[in-house]
C-alpha cells in the first residue's frame, strides 16, 4: 500500500499533541519523507497492537484511484481534515457499547477512572458501503462492534530483599576498602596532600569502639544469662527443697504413724496374755504425755479398766499340770505292733485327741501358765537362789494349768520298724512323729506316713500347742508354753546326738545331729518352752541309789548338756519319785542345777519353798482316761476326747 493510500480517523492533536497543519506549516516540515521506508505496523496499520484497525475502513477507498495530474500535498491534506470533519459529523456522539464489551475479567486491575480514560475507552465503529462503492446519502454506517482491547499488564518491580551480612561486610570493613575513608584529612600546609591515617589509627577509630560495644553486650548478655539461670536454678533448687521437705515430713509422717501403730499392737498382744502391766508400759514408750496421742491414751485408759476386773490365783498347788507322752499320729499303724501295741495303747495320747483337749480346756476358761507364771525366783546375797509365790491375775472367768510332754525323743523303737537303726525314719515306724524341725521359721514334725513319704506338719504336741495359740492367743498367758523333758541316751528331739552313734553310724552323721538339735533347741527356747531332764537313761530314781543317781545324771551332764544347756527342772521318770527332799539322792540332784522337782500325782499340788520347788503332773495316757477319769473332772471330759472306735478295748496295767 502506498504511503498516500490511506484515510484515517486519527486525531494527532488529541493522541499526541500535534495539529499537522502546523508541523506542514512549520520549518521543520521535511516534504521529502519518503512513507515507504516505514511499515504498516510503523504506521500503525496492522490489525494487531495499538494502530488502526484497517477493517473499520471501507476498502474501496484504499483502492480509489487517485490522479497524479489532480493530485497534491495540499489537497491531500485538506481531503483528510475534510474527510475528518465528515466522519465526525457522521459519527454518533454517544459511545455505542455496553458495559459487557468492557469486562473486568481481564484485567489485573479494577476498574479505575484514572486506568480507564479516553485513552483507554474502546471507540470502535464500523461503517457498511454500498456495493458500489458509493455512500448513500442521509444514511450511517452500519455499526459494528470492535474487538475487546486489552488492557496491557502492569508488572511492579520486584524489591530484592536486604542482605544483612552483606552490608554489615560493606559497612564494617569499608575504611580498609575504601581509599577515601582511609585517607586522613586535609594537609593545611598541601591541601593537595592527605595525611594516610594508619591501620593502628583506623582500629582506634573504627574496629576499636564497636568491639568494646560488642564485648560489654556480651558481658552484659553473659551477665543477664548467668542472673537468669541463676535465678532459675534457685527457684528449682528452692522447689526441690519444699518438695524433700515435703516427702520427709510426709515420710516422717508415715514413719510416726507405723511407730504408733507398732507399740499398739505390741501392747495389744501383751494385753492378750494378761500382762496390762506390760500393755501400759509399752504405751508409754510412745512420749510421756498421753494426751497428744488419743487413741494410746484410750488404749491406756482401757487397759487399766480391764487390770482391774483381774482375780489373783495365789494358790499353786490348784494349779494342774497334764503330763503326756509323745503323741501318735497313726493309732491304727501303732495297735499293728504285736509287741508294743498294747504299751502304746496304755500309755500315749493319738493327736486328734490332743487337740480336743486343747479344745475343751479353752472351753472350759483354762489359760496355759509356765513357772515363771506363778514363781519368783531370785539370789540372795550369799548366791544362793530364792523362791517365792508369784500371784497369777486372770479375769474371773480364767484359770491356769500347765502342759508337760516328756519323752520327747522319738526313739528307734517308735521309728524304726525294721531295726536297722540305720535308716531312721521308715515306713515301717509305729506312727509317730520322727523329730521337730524348723521351717520357714515354725517348729513342726516331720513325719514318715505308712506310704514312705516324709510330711511336715503338726503330728505332735509342740506343733499342734503352736497352732492351737496362734488362733487362740489369750490361751497363753503371758507368752507361756509347755515343758519339755527329754531323756539323752538317744539323743534329743529326734537327732541322734549321742556320742555312741559316732561309732556306731560316723563322726559326719554325728555333727549333723548335733547340729540339727541345737537348732531345734534355740527355736524351742525362742519360743518360750521349758526344757527339762527326764533323766538320761529313763531311770526311776525311786529305786535308784545316790550312785546310780550320780552316775545317770553325769552321763546328761555330757552327752545332753553341752547340746540342750543348762536347765533346772527335772521331771521323775515313769511314776517314780524320791522319798526324802532333804537326804543325800536329793542334794546330788541340787548339785546339778536342778530347783524344780515334777513327780507322778493323782491330783494337782505344788510346794514353793525358799530352797527349791515341786509339783506335781497329772499323767494323760489311754489308760488313766479310760480308768482313771475323775483325775480330770474339772479339767476335760475323757468320754469325749477318747477314739475308742480305733483304740478298742484300752487295757488296764496292774
Amino acid at each position: 500500500m502506498g504511503k498516500n493510500d490511506f484515510d484515517i480517523d486519527f486525531d494527532f492533536e488529541k493522541e499526541y499533541g500535534l495539529d499537522p497543519k502546523e508541523f506542514l506549516d512549520s520549518d521543520g516540515h521535511d516534504d521529502d519523507i519518503d512513507l515507504s521506508e516505514f511499515s504498516d505496523e510503523d504506521l500503525g496499520l496492522t490489525s494487531s497492537g495499538d494502530g488502526v484497525d484497517a477493517d473499520i475502513y471501507g476498502q474501496d477507498f484504499m483502492d480509489e484511484e487517485v490522479s497524479d495530474d489532480s493530485y497534491s500535498e495540499e489537497d491531500d491534506l485538506d481531503a483528510f481534515l475534510n474527510m475528518r470533519k465528515e466522519r465526525v459529523e457522521e459519527t454518533p456522539q454517544e459511545d455505542d457499547y455496553s458495559e459487557e464489551d468492557f469486562s473486568q475479567e481481564d484485567s489485573e486491575y479494577p476498574e479505575d477512572e484514572e486506568l480507564h480514560g479516553d485513552a483507554f475507552g474502546p471507540e470502535d465503529y464500523s461503517e457498511d458501503y454500498p456495493e458500489d462503492g458509493e455512500e448513500e446519502e442521509g444514511t450511517h454506517r452500519k455499526q459494528r462492534p470492535r474487538k475487546e482491547r486489552k488492557v496491557p499488564k502492569i508488572s511492579l518491580p520486584k524489591i530484592p530483599m536486604p542482605n544483612i551480612f552483606g552490608k554489615f561486610v560493606d559497612v564494617y570493613f569499608a575504611p580498609m576498602l575504601n581509599k577515601e575513608m582511609r585517607e586522613g584529612p586535609v594537609d593545611p600546609d598541601n591541601p593537595r596532600r592527605r595525611r594516610r591515617k594508619s591501620p593502628a589509627q583506623i582500629f582506634k577509630e573504627v574496629y576499636l569502639p564497636p568491639l568494646i560495644a560488642c564485648i560489654c553486650l556480651i558481658l552484659v548478655m553473659s551477665f543477664a544469662i548467668g542472673s537468669l539461670s541463676e535465678f532459675i536454678q534457685s527457684k528449682k533448687d528452692e522447689a526441690d527443697r519444699q518438695q524433700s521437705q515435703l516427702s520427709s515430713s510426709i515420710s516422717a509422717a508415715e514413719q510416726e504413724e507405723q511407730r504408733i501403730q507398732q507399740i499398739m499392737d505390741e501392747a495389744e498382744a501383751l494385753a492378750t496374755g494378761y500382762d496390762y502391766d506390760g500393755a501400759i508400759a509399752k504405751l508409754k514408750t510412745v512420749g510421756s504425755d498421753l494426751t497428744a496421742y488419743p487413741d494410746i491414751a484410750a488404749k491406756s485408759s482401757e487397759y487399766v479398766q480391764a487390770q482391774l476386773q483381774l482375780v489373783q490365783h495365789n494358790d499353786p498347788s490348784l494349779i494342774p499340770n497334764l503330763s503326756f507322752h509323745v503323741l501318735i499320729e497313726d493309732m491304727t499303724r501303732a495297735l499293728a505292733d504285736d509287741e508294743l501295741g498294747g504299751s502304746y495303747n496304755r500309755n500315749f495320747v493319738t493327736t486328734s485327741e490332743f487337740k480336743k483337749i486343747l479344745e475343751q480346756l479353752y472351753n472350759n476358761g483354762y489359760v496355759l501358765v509356765d513357772y515363771d507364771s506363778f514363781v519368783g525366783a531370785s539370789v540372795d546375797t550369799a548366791g544362793n537362789d530364792v523362791f517365792e509365790k508369784v500371784p497369777i491375775a486372770l479375769p474371773a472367768d480364767k484359770k491356769p494349768i500347765m502342759i508337760t510332754e516328756t519323752m520327747v525323743n522319738y526313739f528307734a523303737y517308735m521309728i524304726d520298724g525294721d531295726g536297722d537303726a540305720q535308716k531312721l525314719p521308715d515306713a515301717k515306724g509305729d506312727g509317730f512323729a520322727s523329730r521337730l524341725v524348723v521351717k520357714n521359721g515354725e517348729i513342726k514334725a516331720e513325719y514318715v506316713d505308712a506310704s514312705g513319704q516324709t510330711l511336715v506338719g503338726d503330728y505332735d504336741l509342740v506343733p499342734i500347742l503352736e497352732t492351737f495359740i496362734k488362733e487362740h492367743p489369750d490361751f497363753s498367758y503371758r507368752g507361756a508354753r509347755a515343758v519339755l523333758a527329754v531323756t539323752g541316751y538317744e539323743g534329743i528331739f529326734g537327732y541322734r546326738c549321742n556320742t555312741s552313734y559316732i561309732s556306731a553310724v560316723s563322726q559326719e552323721y554325728y555333727d549333723q545331729e548335733v547340729a540339727g538339735a541345737k537348732e531345734i533347741v534355740q527355736a524351742l527356747r525362742d519360743k518360750g518352752y521349758t526344757l527339762a531332764c527326764y533323766t538320761y537313761n529313763n531311770a526311776t530314781y525311786g529305786s535308784y541309789s545316790v550312785q546310780q543317781i550320780t552316775a545317770d545324771l553325769q552321763s546328761w551332764k555330757q552327752q545332753i548338756v553341752p547340746i540342750i544347756g543348762d536347765v533346772d527342772v527335772f521331771v521323775f521318770a515313769k511314776t517314780s519319785n524320791i522319798s526324802d527332799y532333804t537326804g543325800q539322792a536329793f542334794q546330788t540332784m541340787y548339785n546339778e542345777g536342778f530347783r524344780y522337782f515334777v513327780a507322778h500325782g493323782n491330783e494337782p499340788w505344788a510346794e514353793i519353798n525358799k530352797t527349791y520347788v515341786r509339783q506335781n503332773r497329772l499323767m494323760v495316757t489311754g489308760e488313766y482316761m479310760a480308768w482313771y477319769a475323775q483325775n480330770f473332772n474339772g479339767i476335760f471330759d475323757p468320754a469325749a476326747v477318747l477314739d475308742l472306735t480305733t483304740r478298742g478295748n484300752i487295757p488296764k496295767g496292774a
